[in-house]
């Protein structure tokens, strides 16, 4: 997400006072477009990743429980790089600049073939696997709190169980509410990106199209990709927002740090006794 924002942002904001080098220079062109492309694409899979193995470590089976582990997170994460460092070679290939533009034009199946591919696979599959994995979870969840009902109808007084049953309760809701808010940012900022290639691939081949038409299409193309920017920096005020776990232990861990920076800077006076011999 980082990667993302500097290359997507930084352009823009170094393009106020100077020439746009993603219009003057090909290379960059393509490579921007390309580091952009891949990075946004690893990240938003991560996600997807994640929520997959959030779904597993709370399933009851056994089998699906044993993918919830750190090796095959990062066997996943591996080959989730590798896989989204090859999928937009073509971007290297095919793009060009024209009109102060840079995209695919001389090539109609490459330009196709990208829009549908991204509206795919960064917007549609993205989100319909978040939302069942997220459904998933609530689904464990329930089932894992009637079970722990069931095996604490032992000698276990009810104030103790209903404390119990309380706080897991409350971690179940914090885990929930951070996963069903992230998903709905998510779609919030990806859908106008989406629906803009969508008509972008529809309307490609009309020919004759007026300036203002143009225009008025690269400005609602602009306003789209910048909404996606939203999304790597909302996860910090997601998390603080809705979770207030997550917000005690950001306490605690900046109240850490203030204590290990104290204490490295605290010297210790040591005070001595001055002896006087007598004369």
């Amino acid at each position: 997400m980082l990667i993302s924002l500097c290359f997507g942002i930084g352009p823009v904001l170094y393009s106020l006072d100077h020439e746009d080098p993603r219009f003057t220079s090909i290379a960059f062109c393509k490579a921007c477009t390309y580091i952009i492309q891949s990075s946004f694409m690893i990240s938003r899979w991560l996600i997807v990743g994640a929520c997959i193995d959030r779904y597993t470590s709370t399933s009851a089976s056994a089998n699906l429980r044993r993918f919830a582990k750190v090796p095959v997170a990062y066997r996943t994460i591996i080959i989730i790089t590798l896989l989204w460092l090859i999928i937009p070679i073509h971007i290297i290939i095919f793009y060009e600049i024209q009109s102060n533009v840079c995209a695919i034009f001389t090539n109609r199946v490459a330009a196709f073939y990208h829009s549908i591919y991204t509206i795919i696979m960064g917007g549609f599959l993205p989100i319909l696997i978040m939302t069942a994995c997220a459904i998933g979870i609530q689904h464990n969840l329930t089932l894992k709190r009637q079970r722990r009902q069931q095996q604490q109808n032992g000698p276990i007084s009810d104030m103790q169980r209903m404390r119990n049953e309380h706080h897991q309760r409350l971690r179940d809701q914090h885990a929930l509410s951070i996963l069903f808010i992230q998903i709905a940012v998510y779609i919030v900022v990806t859908t106008p990106q989406v629906t803009s290639l969508l008509y972008a691939a529809v309307v490609r081949n009309i020919p004759n199209k007026s300036s203002d038409r143009l225009a008025i299409e690269r400005f609602v193309s602009y306003l789209a990709e910048l909404l996606v920017y939203l999304f790597p920096v909302s996860s910090f005020y997601i998390y603080s927002l809705v979770s207030r776990t997550y917000r005690m232990e950001l306490v605690k861990f900046l109240r850490k740090i203030r204590f290990l920076n104290t204490g490295q800077d605290r010297v210790r006076v040591v005070p001595q006794l001055n002896v006087i011999s007598p004369s």
